[in-house]
């Protein structure tokens, strides 16, 4: 199954973000998004201690860098948003991704399940916006022309 991709933002002390592939509108009154993210994250232990995470949808036009930044390094290591300036402030407090994305929302968690190597978070949607109408990228998409 192809999915599309996003970049998963939260922060407490400090910002943090994340790339996955499992989210999808669960509901729509109220709006809720389901997201899946790896146990192991260290977005996913930001999520559970403030119970708030932002979705930044990405783009066909997405670079590689990007991918590389949120995806391939720890939050616990690095802070991945030093030099990248491509990024606003939600009402949440959370920052979203400004470029290369075509949407973003941000959300309140409602419900989480254990699901052993992921975390299940249900958010109910406090704000979403559209910024642009570029196309969504697919995983599929990002490994043929993408993935080294």
């Amino acid at each position: 199954m192809s999915y599309g991709l996003y970049v998963l933002t939260a922060g407490d002390a400090s910002d943090n973000g994340c790339i996955i592939d499992a989210a999808a509108q669960v509901a729509n009154d109220p709006a809720r998004i389901a997201i899946s993210v790896q146990m192991g994250n260290y977005t996913r232990e930001i999520i559970e201690k403030t119970g708030k995470f932002n979705l930044s949808v990405l783009t066909e036009d997405a670079p590689f860098e990007v991918f590389k930044r949120f995806g391939m390094q720890s939050g616990r290591d690095v802070d991945k948003f030093q030099d990248f300036t491509a990024t606003k402030r939600s009402h949440n407090g959370l920052l979203y991704v400004t470029e290369n994305t075509n949407a973003f929302m941000s959300c309140k968690v409602v419900s989480q399940s254990d699901l052993g190597s992921h975390m299940l978070f249900v958010g109910e949607v406090t704000e979403s916006k559209v910024l642009s109408d570029k196309p969504s990228i697919t995983y599929a998409q990002y490994r043929k022309n993408l993935k080294k």
